[in-house]
């Protein structure tokens, strides 16, 4: 099985940036194979997509925006990722909407996609995360490594 995690955000936005953070970390814990991908994806939306034709799996990593107490970690999966994203928190998220839905009309989109959000504070044009996202992205990390290694049995 092929797995892409794919971190999405906005360095420049605080908490947005949350996904790109948390890949760079990945990537000092997991190299890139055969079967594993790990992508800072910025706000690249459509740009991605040969990425997603490479992969079974999909884990996506970024902020999310669902009215929970900010740095609550989530786990969201296949259609319910949908619905995370009708509300965007920033512009690459309606990117993302956008390439799932291509992926899926040009049948690439992966069968296994998992989001692990972590609920924002503030995305204000700065570079710093807030405290409660901040102390919260060791966890997210975990859930994410988890998720890798549950499908390789590591």
């Amino acid at each position: 099985m092929k797995v892409l995690v794919m971190g999405l955000g906005n360095l420049l936005m605080n908490d947005d940036a949350v996904g790109v953070l948390a890949v760079q970390e990945l990537k000092k814990l997991y190299r890139d194979t055969d079967t594993l991908k790990i992508i800072d994806g910025g706000t690249l939306g459509l740009d991605l997509i040969h990425y997603l034709e490479w992969a079974d799996k999909l884990i996506i990593v970024d902020g999310v925006n669902l009215n929970l107490p900010a740095g609550t970690v989530v786990r969201i999966e296949g259609e319910d990722i949908n619905v995370v994203f009708e509300s965007k928190l920033s512009p690459h998220q309606m990117g993302l909407k956008d390439i799932l839905l291509a992926a899926e009309l040009i049948d690439c989109r992966p069968s296994d996609i998992v989001l692990f959000g972590i609920q924002t504070k503030n995305i204000d044009m700065e570079m710093n995360l807030s405290e409660e996202v901040k102390s919260n992205l060791p966890k997210l990390l975990v859930h994410v490594s988890k998720e890798i290694e549950s499908v390789f049995h590591l």
